[in-house]
């Protein structure tokens, strides 16, 4: 019945739909702080979303009217990405992987995902390791060295979320070794070594780095 609902509602009424579909992830599924910080995003801020997946924390971030850079690969949730930034021309999608190189590379997906309908494109990772993921079933995507990316945009970046299911370690080493987080006021990352245990020690290492380099302040661990 609720899903009936919700069909009609997305028919007869998109932009109420919308509202109240982001409204309940808003307050379901993002923490207070990073909502805090959001709030703060006004037309003269730039925020990057890096695994944006289907362009929900892009929504939300863009309903402030701060010029949002979304990066995602996986050419399904890019369908529901562009959907968005159709509605928010202030979101820019770059259908590629924010990574350490340009490149070439596999985007790995869920061993489910041609099992069933639901929607896990959440899961792929360009880590063929991580748990949940089959070496069989991938796409073919480009990455790009996501630091020169910071480098050149000659802008600051009021926020930065980063939630890319493991990979995370290599790109934030690799940020830190190129210097690129300079013009970041902060980053709010989620790391994936609570159900991918084989990174423990790695993640643990890139925070000790983050502390190291003093740059605590700028980061938030688990921000989802």
């Amino acid at each position: 019945m609720r899903a009936l609902v919700k069909k009609i509602l997305s028919q007869l009424c998109p932009s109420i739909f919308h509202t109240l579909r982001i409204r309940r992830f808003t307050k379901k599924n993002l923490p207070k702080y990073f909502v805090k910080n959001i709030e703060k995003l006004n037309a003269n801020s730039v925020a990057i979303d890096v695994g944006a997946n289907i362009g929900l924390v892009s929504e939300v971030m863009a309903k402030t009217g701060a010029r949002v850079i979304a990066f995602e690969p996986n050419k399904r949730a890019l369908k529901e990405l562009r959907d968005v930034a159709i509605r928010y021309p202030n979101i820019e999608v770059n259908e590629v992987a924010a990574g350490t190189k340009a490149a070439k590379v596999k985007l790995y997906l869920h061993k489910d995902s041609e099992r069933t309908h639901e929607d896990l494109t959440q899961a792929s990772s360009l880590m063929s390791e991580k748990p949940n993921v089959s070496k069989s079933l991938f796409q073919d995507v480009d990455e790009i060295d996501f630091a020169d990316f910071l480098i050149n945009i000659d802008t600051d970046i009021d926020l930065l979320k980063i939630d890319i299911e493991g990979y995370e370690i290599e790109l934030i080493n690799h940020l830190i070794d190129k210097s690129a987080l300079l013009n970041v006021a902060k980053v709010y990352v989620e790391t994936h070594e609570r159900k991918f245990v084989a990174l423990t020690e790695a993640t643990d290492r890139m925070k000790r780095r983050v502390e190291d380099f003093g740059l605590s302040d700028k980061f938030f661990w688990d921000w989802h």
